[in-house]
């Protein structure tokens, strides 16, 4: 087996799948390295933005137009916010969004990846561990295997592997989410091409959701800042389950539903701290390198996003055979150059709604407004 390689990529998700794929013509060899068999789930929103879409069309118009053509999705064009008192306020989005489950979009984006001819796939295969030296980075696998190349990209998710090794990167509660997933089908009164939201009363900081799938199934979820779940001693679970069974305006919905699976959890490293997501040998993307949005939750369009730019960065650096952490810098840059400021508006946004029933309230009904509505899409995209 080969063990030197030009590029390690560690975790084939959206991150991991764009770098390679974006790295197709670049003639370079490739290692991803992927702690599961694909197809495998990721417990997520399934929300896939118009973002995404971009993405592949920069990279390929031919990826957007066989996404476009996916059976398996939603296609999403508008946004239900409720406040506590359930006042609803529509939000028209200006490009068309979609719900894929994770299992599906991500084993699609992997095997496009597969077409990059000089990229080599090692699943079923976690790193233990991960350093750099002026020459090499070398990942280390959990059986022993060591690998070597010029550099190494961490999209390895949430709890990266390569972000704490190399970054030394450490959980900030009051910049990282809990949230729980549970898959539905039949809900009462499902909208197929509509995101619910809803802000509940004894249930803030935080929201609810209910996005929609292929199948009238639908992706069922309740998320909230980390700080908050730590402080007040939060179960997730127990709050997602007293959600559906017992506010009357949701349980009516849900009496006749289905669940498909037990509640699932997971975490969301957010994009409202700046981090020094680069170094010596080394970049990180998506989930590892906290992109996901700090209001809105979603992360595969960040994870793409920055995918993609870093593999435009290691063409460069294989170019001028530049590797080190100065050189690496203009990735950081790049990358908060496209999304800093969306976090910061966005994490201001968390942080003024809170648990302000009222101030919520308030802004439902402004939002009514028909000027002032026609202008919230702008706030978000």
């Amino acid at each position: 087996m080969n063990t030197h390689y030009d590029v390690i990529i560690a975790g084939a998700g959206p991150g991991g799948s764009t770098c390679a794929l974006t790295l197709k013509q670049s003639g370079l060899k490739v290692l991803m390295l992927e702690k599961e068999t694909f197809p495998r789930d990721k417990i997520c929103g399934d929300a896939v933005s118009s973002t995404a879409k971009r993405v592949l069309r920069q990279i390929n118009p031919e990826l957007e137009k066989e996404l476009l053509q996916f059976e398996r999705k939603t296609n999403i064009t508008k946004a239900k916010l409720y406040s506590p008192t359930f006042e609803s306020l529509e939000i028209e989005f200006p490009h068309v969004g979609h719900c894929i489950r994770r299992i599906d979009f991500d084993n699609w984006l992997f095997n496009k990846a597969l077409t990059n001819p000089t990229l080599e796939v090692i699943q079923n295969t976690s790193l233990k561990n991960v350093t750099t030296d002026d020459k090499t980075a070398t990942a280390i696998t959990h059986n022993g295997e060591q690998f070597t190349a010029k550099i190494i990209v961490g999209c390895d998710g949430a709890h990266s592997i390569v972000a704490k090794k190399l970054a030394h990167f450490k959980v900030d509660r009051k910049h990282y989410s809990g949230a729980t997933r549970q898959y539905y089908r039949n809900i009462k009164g499902l909208e197929g091409n509509a995101l619910e939201v809803y802000f509940l009363k004894g249930f803030l900081p935080g929201y609810f959701w209910i996005f929609p799938l292929s199948n009238n199934e639908a992706n069922v979820g309740f998320g909230m800042l980390s700080s908050t779940i730590a402080d007040k001693k939060i179960d997730l679970k127990k709050s997602m389950h007293q959600i559906i069974n017992d506010i009357p305006e949701v349980a009516e919905r849900f009496k006749d539903a289905e669940a498909l699976e037990d509640i699932k959890g997971f975490g969301l490293p957010l994009g409202s701290k700046k981090h020094t997501i680069s170094g010596n040998r080394f970049m990180l993307c998506g989930d590892a390198a906290s992109l996901i949005d700090p209001f809105s939750g979603e992360g595969i369009e960040t994870a793409m996003e920055s995918g993609k730019f870093a593999a435009e960065q290691i063409m460069r650096s294989f170019t001028q055979d530049a590797f080190s952490a100065n050189d690496l810098k203009q990735y950081d840059e790049r990358v908060y150059k496209k999304m800093w400021d969306n976090f910061q508006n966005h994490h201001l946004l968390q942080r003024l709604l809170g648990d302000r029933v009222w101030l919520i309230n308030t802004l439902i009904k402004v939002g009514n407004i028909p000027y002032i509505k026609k202008k919230i899409p702008t706030i978000f995209y």
